[in-house]
């Protein structure tokens, strides 16, 4: 087994850091990219862990008081770095790493318009600047490191290009084409994929003992992410699984005017609220880029073929869907109103799927 213990499906990501660790050639960046979900951020702990560890020499032990102080964000060479709080209040943050130290798999989500200023890069500098506490060295783990403004990276880009020994930086980003070039250049990268269904059906069936049904129910809903699966299965709610993408987009084909899939999107807004719909808006990208795959004869990327060619949605309408929901995801993340810029995307998608002349399903 190799360093990545908690995190499963990742094996590319999985051999590139254990095998970078077991030789004591670990880069002095590594940019973690992928969408949210898939073990960015649990990776990042676990290599901190088997670099900070004592007691095992080939990983991580997980219960010695260096691992526990790493994966309850308590270890001081270990640093987590985070965006301007923007309307996420102190308090929040604070519940938010507990959520994550408690069950493992809650995200970090941050709401309004965030940023990494430079004063924060500034500050990680200083940090590395100085002897560590403890151990080995510094470990700095920035996430959402694609919010970070020109100035911010140009900061971070000085410390990349003369890092001080013993330190290790990984950044965490779902948008990683938005970092500067010569910041990315000079990191490492490691690439995390969504799963396919069966995996992380397989995952929940041994992770939490879930039932075959159930499991199948809950990986369908989460966009190829095991952790949202896990969340999800956690904290189960309804609306999770009535307002999954394959149901909402058989409920827009069955709208009979725009007024109706208005209703819609006020329902599924009010269900899900701000932060969860700005998943769902995600979700929906993903699955609707699998339906438009399909009608190239390609095979998916996530979702399996069976639920998808229930269907009867042209390649057009298709791009307009990926579109409209990608639109309203940069909308919601602005502050913008779920109710209203989800109106705008359903009442969008039924147009499309009504000009297509394919409104019905098979």
């Amino acid at each position: 087994m190799g360093i990545l213990k908690k995190v499963a499906g990742q094996d590319r990501a999985d051999e590139l850091l254990s095998r970078s660790y077991s030789k004591g050639r670990l880069a002095h960046s590594y940019l973690f990219a992928g969408p949210s979900g898939v073990g960015r951020l649990t990776a990042a702990l676990e290599l901190a862990a088997a670099w900070m560890c004592e007691e095992d020499k080939d990983g991580y032990c997980g219960e010695c008081r260096d691992c526990i102080r790493v994966f309850r964000f308590e270890h001081p060479d270990v640093r987590l770095t985070i965006p301007e709080l923007g309307s996420t209040k102190p308090e929040e943050i604070a519940k938010l790493l507990k959520s994550r130290v408690d069950d493992g798999v809650s995200p970090l989500r941050l709401a309004g318009n965030i940023r990494i200023s430079i004063d924060r890069i500034r500050e990680m500098g200083e940090r590395l600047s100085k002897k560590a506490f403890e151990n080995k060295g510094h470990l700095e783990i920035i996430t959402y490191a694609d919010t970070m403004g020109v100035e911010a990276a140009n900061a971070l880009l000085k410390t990349l290009e003369e890092p001080p020994d013993e330190t290790v930086i990984i950044l965490i980003s779902s948008k990683w084409s938005a970092l500067l070039p010569t910041v990315r250049s000079r990191s490492h990268l490691v690439r995390f994929r969504r799963l396919n269904e069966d995996t992380i059906r397989g995952i929940l069936m041994d992770r939490l003992a879930l039932g075959e049904e159930d499991a199948r129910d809950i990986a369908r809903a989460c966009d190829g992410r095991p952790g949202i699966a896990l969340l999800n299965a956690l904290n189960p709610s309804e609306a999770e699984f009535k307002y999954g993408p394959e149901n909402v987009l058989r409920m827009i084909t069955e709208c009979r005017s725009g007024w109706s899939a208005v209703a819609l999107a006020t329902e599924v807004a009010r269900k899900l609220g701000r932060e969860r719909s700005l998943e769902f808006c995600r979700i929906m990208q993903t699955f609707i880029h699998d339906l438009r795959r399909c009608t190239f004869d390609k095979e998916p990327v996530v979702h399996p073929p069976g639920i998808l060619q229930g269907f009867s949605i042209d390649e057009h309408a298709c791009g307009c869907g990926v579109e409209l929901f990608r639109m309203a995801e940069t909308r919601i993340a602005g502050n913008g109103m779920p109710g209203v810029v989800l109106a705008a995307a359903f009442t969008g998608m039924w147009k499309s799927i009504i000009r297509s002349g394919k409104e019905s399903l098979n």
